[in-house]
């Protein structure tokens, strides 16, 4: 008989005896990799050619500039809609005779001037891009001396498209095959991420969009979306209906399916009560986690 080589039960049982644990090292580091890539993805703005006064130079560039990000998603960001949902939380659940203010925090007011600031950018490059035409020959050495961040800017964004369009690709043709792509996938599938094809495609996010600084922007709802299938999102062997929900698991009877939003977690965390502990027994012990055990 032929000599195989695997990995046994017992193996694998010896090799795990640490505790199981709830995974938390793990949710950590695909935190890390879902932001990097959803700051990455994120849609670029750009804008349409403009209406120039008639008297306005000959010179003057009127078409709109190549697309670059000006609002990305990020820490402080999902911190703050978390907030705001735990603020919700203690009107809701709360009661007149123990308030629960929560005063406006100096991260918030920053916030405030960050999106000041960006605003204020965006102004800046589109007062460049009037001035100087990128395409029209010496204007690109000019600007490169004098202005490189507006260039470089645009030529990562450009990077940024075809990263995402071939990973998907080789992804979508050929599988699988590490974890990035693991997770890469996942991310396409769930739609956190998202981005063009090699074909070609409309533009969708080259015009600002009221809010798009906003934290909210970037928050996606979690609640009764279920998980979207492997490859939900992929071109070829994807839905054969061209939509990506119609590949979804539901959430009904499955682990932390209920009571995933934002302001059901924070319900849980202003509702603490120690003599309506989950469970119902001392330190909650049962078969089974009910409805709102999200502890640690």
């Amino acid at each position: 008989m032929a000599e195989t080589q695997g990995t046994s039960a017992m193996d694998l049982y010896n090799r795990n005896s640490g505790g199981a644990g709830i995974g938390m090292e793990m949710a950590g580091r695909l935190h890390e990799t879902e932001l990097t890539q959803r700051q990455k993805m994120a849609p670029p703005v750009g804008g349409e050619r403009m209406s120039l006064p008639s008297d306005a130079p000959s010179w003057y560039n009127p078409n709109g500039m190549m697309p670059a990000k000006y609002s990305v998603p990020s820490d402080l960001k999902d911190r703050m809609v978390a907030r705001a949902a735990v603020r919700e939380a203690a009107q809701e659940v709360g009661t007149a005779a123990v308030p629960r203010p929560d005063a406006i925090t100096d991260a918030e007011v920053d916030y405030v001037q960050i999106m000041d600031r960006q605003s204020k950018l965006a102004d800046f490059d589109r007062y460049i891009n009037t001035l100087v035409d990128v395409r029209k020959p010496g204007n690109l050495k000019w600007l490169m001396e004098v202005y490189p961040e507006f260039v470089h800017r645009r030529v990562a964004q450009v990077h940024d498209d075809y990263d995402f369009a071939i990973r998907k690709q080789m992804i979508e043709n050929w599988g699988v095959n590490t974890f990035d792509d693991l997770h890469f996938l996942y991310l396409c599938d769930q739609g956190k991420i998202d981005g063009p094809t090699l074909s070609k495609r409309e533009a969708k996010d080259w015009q600002y969009k009221t809010g798009i600084l906003s934290p909210l922007a970037w928050h996606q709802n979690r609640e009764g979306k279920g998980v979207k299938l492997p490859f939900a999102s992929a071109s070829v062997g994807g839905p054969t209906s061209g939509n990506p929900a119609s590949w979804t698991q539901s959430d009904s009877g499955q682990p932390l399916g209920k009571d995933r939003d934002l302001t059901s977690l924070a319900r849980q965390v202003m509702q603490l009560n120690p003599g309506n502990a989950p469970g119902g027994g001392e330190g909650g012990i049962k078969g089974t986690a009910p409805k709102g055990w999200f502890g640690y």
